[in-house]
């Protein structure tokens, strides 16, 4: 609807049905809309006059802000802020937490409707990313970038992970999320697992499981390929296998979001580099128990039963008590 219809529907009712739609159409507002917006309301119904900004100066403010944050990561990536150097002083290497702080807060209030919330997006999965990898290279002088920084790792990812599937995106930032949550630097209280939760429920329909799960597998078997050319004790297996594995995880996860489980313990135990099937079934019925749905782990068990993977006998009472449970 365009403001010139909204003024004349507006005009047309009564005082009561107009406060109900206010009401309302507030109420849908995200918590950083309404925080922008409520000093406007507050002054219009005072009858005070609204200054409005030029889109010229939001313009410019955008930039200075996407410089700043090019300019932080670059400084980061290049340990500036913890090995000596003539670019950062001494004494300002410790603030880095402070920026990264200021950075999140200016890029989540930039809202949807926003030309520039695309780039906004990029640049807080930028960030995000930052300081996955900072938990496990030296970038500040810190043990956990995520604590300093006054974030929880798993509701950072939440906020990129929102903000990105609120508008379109590319193929490129959706297969970056999907190596993020099986893949990157992790805080010293988070799981794996939490972060591929949170991306799977983001995603929500089948639409958009089902490429997700045709992504991962593509990464999965592109990985595998690299794997087979090299010898026995390279030094690059060892990672590739990771991945693998953490990718591999990801697809047992996204199997059972799609009710498609069955095909995806298959898949997982054809790819998952392990050192027995025993030790992948329980790896596997780890993973699936934290989705907290019994007939979800007796699915898997039952797979080891049919392919006679014996484990130890307190599992077995395990699934005896959740089959008598669930029936």
């Amino acid at each position: 609807m365009k403001v010139q219809e909204l003024r004349q529907l507006m005009e047309a009712a009564d005082m009561e049905h107009l406060m109900k739609a206010f009401a309302e159409s507030y109420k849908h507002l995200r918590k950083e809309q309404k925080e922008e917006i409520d000093p406007v309301i507050v002054d219009i119904l005072k009858g005070y006059t609204v200054v409005k900004k030029k889109t010229e100066e939001i313009v410019v403010e955008f930039e200075d802000l996407e410089q700043e944050i090019e300019d932080f990561a670059r400084n980061a990536y290049a340990q500036n802020y913890v090995a000596p150097n003539r670019v950062i002083p001494k004494n300002q290497r410790s603030k880095w937490r402070f920026m990264v702080k200021k950075f999140i807060k200016e890029l989540e209030k930039i809202p949807l409707e926003d030309s520039n919330y695309a780039k906004a997006v990029k640049l807080l999965t930028d960030i995000y990313a930052l300081i996955c990898d900072s938990c496990i290279r030296y970038m500040f002088s810190t043990e956990d970038p995520f604590r300093s920084i006054g974030w929880e790792q798993a509701a950072l990812f939440e906020l990129v992970v929102r903000k990105t599937f609120s508008t379109d995106y590319t193929r490129e930032e959706f297969s970056r999320l999907l190596l993020l949550a099986a893949g990157s630097g992790l805080s010293i209280d988070t799981l794996r697992i939490s972060q591929q939760i949170i991306l799977i429920d983001g995603l929500k329909t089948r639409a958009a499981l089902e490429p997700a799960a045709e992504e991962v597998q593509k990464m999965i078997e592109e990985r595998a390929e690299k794997l087979k050319g090299l010898k026995k004790y390279d030094n690059r297996r060892h990672g590739l296998e990771s991945d693998i594995n953490e990718l591999c995880d990801l697809f047992l996860l996204l199997s059972a979001a799609l009710a498609e489980l069955d095909r995806g313990v298959e898949y997982y135990f054809s790819h998952y580099n392990r050192d027995s099937e025993e030790s992948t079934l329980y790896h596997a019925l780890n993973l699936i128990d934290r989705m907290e749905e019994d007939e979800l782990w007796i699915q898997v068990y039952e797979y080891g039963m049919k392919h006679k993977i014996k484990l130890a006998d307190y599992m077995q009472t395990k699934y005896e008590e959740r089959k008598k449970q669930s029936s």
